[in-house]
């Protein structure tokens, strides 16, 4: 079986298309956490965040942007939520990434929140530690 997302981007699903152009796809999901979600995705497959590339990354974030804007004005949404589900730890159903954006009212029952834990000393600095060397690599990155 072939991934929902490449189906819908190859027009073998059904699924209304809000906006698409030769890398990125913004479509309404049909099966949603509210009506009016939207699900920005690009058109190549690619499992998680990590692996697309940068332009493409960044015409995904800036669409979702600009969907949450017309959520906004075309729902007199009173807010969104804008989620990505990376890798399977992180719930996501259909391994190809994509950006949620989903409209919000106050008291609309969803629940997206988690309660926050109080995390040790000990294990934040492992943390740190293990993340700070990782990070060195992104000050190279961000010289580019």
């Amino acid at each position: 079986m072939k991934c929902e997302y490449c189906e819908i981007a190859e027009r073998n699903r059904n699924v209304d298309i809000l906006y698409e152009d030769e890398q990125v796809v913004v479509a309404i999901k049909d099966f949603a956490a509210t009506a009016g979600q939207i699900t920005v995705f690009p058109k190549e497959h690619f499992t998680i965040m990590e692996m697309v590339p940068d332009d493409v990354l960044q015409k995904c974030f800036t669409l979702a942007n600009k969907v949450s804007m017309a959520i906004f004005e075309g729902l007199a949404a009173q807010g969104t939520n804008i989620i990505v589900q990376n890798g399977l730890g992180a719930a996501q159903k259909v391994p190809h990434f994509a950006v949620e954006v989903i409209p919000r009212r106050e008291g609309d029952g969803l629940k997206l929140q988690w309660e926050p834990k109080e995390i040790h000393e000990d294990e934040k600095e492992t943390v740190f530690l293990l993340l700070k060397e990782e990070s060195e690599k992104l000050v190279d990155i961000g010289k580019k």
